[in-house]
């Protein structure tokens, strides 16, 4: 039986660190660039998934069971103020309140409508806010009359502006409305909007890519050296992001996974 030396084996040992380290490093050269971070301003804003609803709104609902007698309109149907829009037998009759288009027809001619049950549904399409609902950290921080920018998903593209409208709580939910002037008559009541409310800006911030957080965690590079710090994340813009504390300094290279071609 033979045996090695342990100087062929430390040398050995030797070469596999050196080509595992070669190795980490071509593969970090090969997926990751370096970015030093940089000071500016950073808005401040709360954002939320929103529901397009409509301002005016009119359901007819009975007191009592009824049978439809009548009924002069369908769903999608645009009508005028003062149009017939159903009769039942026990002589209630409906008229349009408004101008607007019928988004529901639950009961048809001949069929028994049931008390406080929507029976049929006005609104006017044309003039619409957006509700979202906010967490209570975020509701105590909007005002009304603060900016708003709003998106939609079919319409990547396209950032629209507008106001906190209203401010208020129902059923211990804190809600706020946003009104968006121009509307695109495509967007209907029921459609999903991101929305953010700008609060206010924080200047000096450093700022480094979203892209190059990884689980609360930055790579950086000082004196020559790769460590992983924590990042105290302060405000994001879907872009940039704040860190907050003192763990990240300007003169730091930052590594950042370069993006897939």
């Amino acid at each position: 039986m033979t045996h090695k030396k342990p100087w062929i084996i430390s040398a050995s040992l030797i070469v596999v660190l050196a080509g595992a380290a070669l190795g980490l490093n071509y593969y970090r050269q090969q997926n990751f660039e370096t970015f030093r971070p940089k000071s500016g301003t950073v808005t401040e804003a709360v954002y939320g998934l929103g529901k397009v609803k409509s301002v005016h709104r009119f359901e007819v609902r009975l007191g009592v069971v009824s049978t439809v007698e009548r009924l002069h309109v369908h769903e999608g149907q645009a009508v005028k103020k003062g149009e017939k829009l159903i009769e039942f037998d026990s002589g209630a009759m409906f008229r349009a309140p408004f101008d607007g288009t019928i988004t529901l027809v639950a009961n048809y001619q001949g069929e028994t409508a049931v008390p406080q049950v929507p029976v049929l549904r006005l609104e006017d399409l044309r003039d619409r806010f957006i509700e979202l609902s906010l967490e209570q950290e975020g509701a105590l921080r909007i005002r009304v009359g603060q900016p708003a920018k709003v998106s939609f998903e079919s319409l990547r593209g396209q950032v629209l502006e507008g106001k906190v409208h209203a401010l208020f709580s129902r059923d211990d939910e804190f809600l706020t409305h946003i009104k968006v002037d121009r509307l695109d008559d495509s967007i209907l009541p029921g459609m999903s909007a991101d929305v953010t409310i700008e609060i206010g800006t924080v200047p000096n911030a450093i700022l480094v890519p979203v892209s190059a957080i990884s689980n609360g965690m930055l790579t950086v590079r000082r004196n020559g050296k790769l460590e992983k710090i924590r990042a105290e994340i302060g405000n994001v813009d879907g872009v940039m992001a704040e860190i907050k504390g003192d763990s990240l300094k300007l003169d730091d290279e930052v590594l950042v996974r370069k993006a897939k071609k």
